[in-house]
């Protein structure tokens, strides 16, 4: 933590000195590192000026998800240990038979990917980014949503873990996780809900 007689000091050093600092006149790097996978990616860019200081509104507003492809997304789940699977045989996010995770957030996988594991239940998407899902900002369509199938493991572990939250208008009973993760108990699903 910086006193505030060393901030006064290092401002008052500055106005005093007559030679411009090269570093501060220089871009800024702003680097991102994202973790998909369990690779770290680094993302690096330059300004023309320092980034500004972030504001108490800028807390409110949520951040761009990254999306990944059908692909990316189902080579981590099988790489984690998870399946998928289609009733329709196919993954065309335009079909709804279809399973697609055609534009998932890589945080709903990632966050899926964490349930198998602080869980131990074998899990099975069977529902993703395809078209036939409830509209709304927090939906499949948008990659914050996921179906996986009930089995016994994962239905207590869901169960004997958060608490009941709710009731949905078709009946399903909601569970919340404390980091906000919805669980709703479907007829043969559970409709999760990653925030």
């Amino acid at each position: 933590m910086i006193s505030i007689n060393a901030m006064a000091s290092a401002a008052s050093a500055t106005t005093t000195s007559s030679v411009k600092d090269p570093v501060r006149h220089a871009p800024s790097p702003i680097v991102r590192t994202y973790e998909f996978d369990g690779v770290l990616q680094t993302a690096r860019w330059y300004t023309e000026s320092a980034p500004r200081a972030a504001t108490p509104t800028d807390r409110l507003r949520p951040a761009r998800p990254t999306r990944v492809s059908h692909r990316r997304a189902v080579d981590a789940l099988t790489t984690a240990g998870l399946r998928w699977k289609s009733s329709g045989h196919c993954i065309d996010r335009r079909v709804h038979v279809c399973t697609s995770l055609e534009d998932v957030r890589s945080e709903t996988i990632h966050d899926v990917i964490a349930l198998k594991r602080v869980s131990g239940c074998p899990i099975m998407v069977t529902g993703g980014t395809e078209a036939g899902h409830a509209p709304g900002f927090f939906s499949h369509a948008r990659g914050y949503k996921l179906d996986i199938l009930h089995n016994a493991c994962i239905d207590r572990y869901i169960t004997k873990n958060y608490p009941k939250s709710g009731m949905r208008p078709d009946g399903s009973t909601l569970y919340r996780a404390p980091g906000g993760t919805v669980f709703a108990d479907e007829f043969d699903h559970w409709d999760i809900l990653f925030k």
